[in-house]
């Protein structure tokens, strides 16, 4: 990877066409980084803090260089810029704001100072360490189940903290209520509108125009305009620092880092600190939310997938280097991303040099800067606010739904009157809110069927066949999905009470709910099916359950031992299909008992002779083909839990059944079994092809009787279609007639919820 690395930068280099562009592009990122930086110091370091905005704006500076020289070495994708980032800056003003409160008077002043510092420190290292855990552990889709419209709000709360702190840079007091009278002040309102009119004009030019120089270009015509004032009124810069005009108050020297000396750990006091642990903790979350959606805006952008794992580990390891320097957090910048690619470098040295000079201006430019007038920093807090605004409050409008919308308005609401932490708070309620309302409308029961349309894979015999087909409508079959908790379990109880009780038609004689589909439950979920067996017990209704968790059955025994005594449970539904199924033909067997003995057997018969009829027919068929096939077949035996055929094995031709019984069970790599049929007299198993060698068996043929089989191999069956093809047309004829009873048959979907 170095040896790739210095590789791509030497080519860069000796390439002019390559490193022109790349030049051009680095000077116009890194003046934009400076500019921001120099913007976000008095954003944090405002009001009691305001002197101490120059001095902090080392430390982020030293945040741009460093973050943007790393990921601009380091990330899978060549032109990707980092910096100190606007989102983390305005919860860290709050946090400032407290710090300074709680430390009042001039004496506390430098403590303060170091206290905020010690406090970006802290959470820049702490979103360094989470950044890092979400990618070792690839938990980074995890965030992605933040509802957007909770991401909207959290981002439009904090654009508005962006204004709200331009105001503090511009005119050192603060947007809110208390304050409005100061801010309508005439001297206020003027010392705003160079700002605002910078805010606008940018607004307007980047929507109207697609340049990547419409940034810089405001930024130097914003300068000229200073300078053409400062003539026309005949100020000297002396007279502008004086009237605060310029941010001024530079450290000694020209280096601007470092910030803090190792005396200044004495003055940290953590007793202030803690209290603002909450707001620091939300840092990281927001960083790790908005380093999401840059990511899915870089990926657009490139039409290719970052290395999401790789991006969380660089971004993680940038701020834990950042931190100890004092920088605030920061990660991957979208915009600043793009600026290369959009004027023709996707090269690495457009991060390289953008990060030189922002090195340039961190340990050898103090003096220049102090130059640097405030209504353009301020101007562009509230240009980053009010776009943040547009952005997140107003053109999210398109893309969501009114309510979703008023969601984010009202989180938006709640950060402006009652802080950040509560509007977070709010939102973070407001998300489980919305989890559980949508969840409850995912339906929980799949499929609402009876033994009419799905039936067991048991062989029965034609009159059972008869009366399973005239009297299937009594098992109700529930095949349910999802996760079970109190709201989903209560609309489920909800289904089976409506069947139990149903308008018209008479009341089933046995439920059955499939949990294979099921995810898992909750302790709420359980209070819902005891209630459900309890409506069945007392309807005469057996309540079956197939494939349930074996924690369900276990913790509703635990809960009420008497009730769940009645509780069948069976490990799959076709095994749940035919206890039932064996229930209903015990009870019309014994109601035609009672009706007549031999009266009702006649008039069973009566019913479904012409399926006796066919069933003999096919008999017959059966027996006259094994008997023409007898010279060619192998004739085999097979015991009681003999394995007549192995699962993955290939049977290399067909069986056929003279006699007994038999069952197919499918095993998964858990060992979960899974009945796919069963066989008796007149049924085949097996295949005729030869090619490839034959198909793997799909599950383990076991004998439930003792079993007579006919063996007959695929070879012996490709040389008697040349030798005897009227014998061959009459077994495929036979093979096609059991495939079409099979596929018409209702039956469950064995393999569909294995494995």
């Amino acid at each position: 990877m170095p040896h790739a690395l210095l590789r791509t930068l030497l080519r860069d280099t000796t390439d002019p066409a390559r490193l022109i562009p790349a030049l051009s592009s680095g000077f116009v990122v890194g003046l934009l980084i400076i500019v921001v930086q120099l913007s976000l110091a008095p954003l944090i370091f405002s009001g009691p803090l305001a002197a101490f905005a120059p001095m902090a704006a080392g430390l982020t500076l030293f945040g741009g260089f460093a973050m943007c020289l790393v990921v601009a070495l380091g990330s899978s994708l060549p032109s990707s810029i980092a910096l100190p980032q606007d989102a983390p800056a305005a919860i860290m003003a709050t946090v400032a704001t407290g710090i300074a409160a709680g430390l009042g008077g001039i004496a506390g002043q430098r403590e303060a100072f170091v206290t905020v510092g010690a406090a970006m420190a802290v959470s820049t290292l702490a979103s360094g360490v989470l950044f890092l855990l979400l990618g070792r552990f690839r938990l980074g889709n995890l965030v992605r189940y933040m509802p957007y419209p909770v991401v909207g709000g959290f981002m439009a709360g904090i654009g508005w903290l962006l204004v709200q702190g331009s105001f503090s840079i511009i005119v050192g007091v603060s947007l809110n209520l208390t304050d409005l009278p100061q801010l309508l002040s005439a001297d206020k309102i003027l010392r705003m509108a160079p700002a605002a009119i910078l805010t606008a004009a940018l607004l307007f030019a980047l929507k109207r125009w697609k340049s990547v120089f419409i940034l810089p270009g405001a930024l130097a015509l914003a300068v000229g305009s200073f300078v053409l004032y400062l003539f026309l009124t005949g100020q000297s810069l002396d007279d502008a620092a004086k009237a605060g005009l310029l941010l001024g108050g530079m450290p000694e020297g020209n280096m601007l880092w470092p910030v803090f000396k190792t005396s200044d750990l004495a003055l940290i006091r953590w007793d202030v600190l803690v209290p603002q642990l909450p707001q620091l903790c939300t840092i990281p979350l927001v960083s790790v939310l908005s380093f999401l959606l840059i990511a899915s805006g870089l990926e657009t952008a490139a039409h290719s997938d970052l290395d999401l794992r790789h991006e969380f580990y660089l971004n993680g390891l940038v701020n834990l280097l950042a931190g100890p320097g004092g920088s605030q957090t920061g990660y991957t910048a979208l915009s600043f991303s793009q600026l290369g690619p959009r004027t023709g470098s996707d090269s690495r040295l457009v991060g390289v040099c953008a990060a030189l000079f922002t090195g340039v201006a961190t340990f050898f430019g103090a003096s220049a800067l102090g130059y640097f007038p405030r209504f353009i920093l301020g101007g562009m807090v509230l240009f980053l606010g009010v776009s943040t605004l547009i952005d997140w409050a107003v053109e999210t409008r398109k893309k969501v739904t009114h309510l979703e919308h008023a969601l984010i308005l009202a989180i938006l609401c709640a950060i402006g009157l009652f802080g950040f932490l509560t509007g977070v708070g709010f939102g973070l309620l407001m998300a489980a809110v919305i989890f559980v309302i949508k969840y409850s409308q995912l339906p929980v029961v799949r499929q609402d069927s009876d033994a009419t349309a799905l039936s067991s894979t048991r062989q029965r015999s034609v009159p059972d066949q008869h009366i399973l087909r005239s009297r299937g409508g009594e098992i109700r079959v529930l095949r349910i999905m999802g996760y079970l908790f109190f709201g989903s379990a209560n609309i489920l109880s909800q289904s089976v009470t409506g069947k139990l009780q149903p308008p018209s038609g008479p009341s089933p004689s046995h439920i059955i709910i499939d949990f294979a589909e099921v995810d898992g439950f909750d302790s709420s979920a359980v209070n819902c099916f005891l209630r459900m067996l309890q409506r069945c017990a007392d309807a005469d209704c057996p309540l079956v359950f197939a494939a349930p968790p074996n924690a369900l059955a276990e913790q509703m025994r635990r809960a009420a031992s008497q009730e769940s005594a009645t509780l069948q449970c069976f490990p799959d539904l076709d095994r749940a299909l035919e206890w039932c199924e064996d229930a209903v033909l015990s009870r019309a067997l014994a109601h035609l008992e009672a009706d007549g003995g031999n009266h009702g057997r006649d008039t069973l018969f009566e019913l479904a002779v012409d399926d006796l009829l066919l069933h003999l027919a096919d008999a017959e068929r059966f027996e006259a083909m094994v008997e023409r096939l007898a010279p060619s077949v192998e004739p085999r035996q097979a015991r009681t839990g003999e394995i007549i055929l192995h699962q993955g094995n290939c049977p290399g031709g067909v069986l056929l059944f003279v006699s007994g019984q038999a069952e197919e069970i499918y095993r998964d790599t858990n060992g979960t079994a899974v009945r796919l049929r069963t066989f008796g007299p007149g049924c085949i198993a097996g295949q005729t092809m030869t090619e490839r060698g034959g198909i793997p068996a799909p599950g383990s043929i076991t004998a439930l009787t003792d079993c007579t089989l006919a063996f007959l191999s695929a070879a012996t069956l490709s040389r008697l279609q040349t030798e005897d093809p009227a014998t061959v047309l009459a077994f495929y004829t036979l093979l096609a007639a059991q495939l079409e009873s099979q596929l018409a048959k209702p039956a469950v979907d064995r393999l569909a919820h294995v494995g």
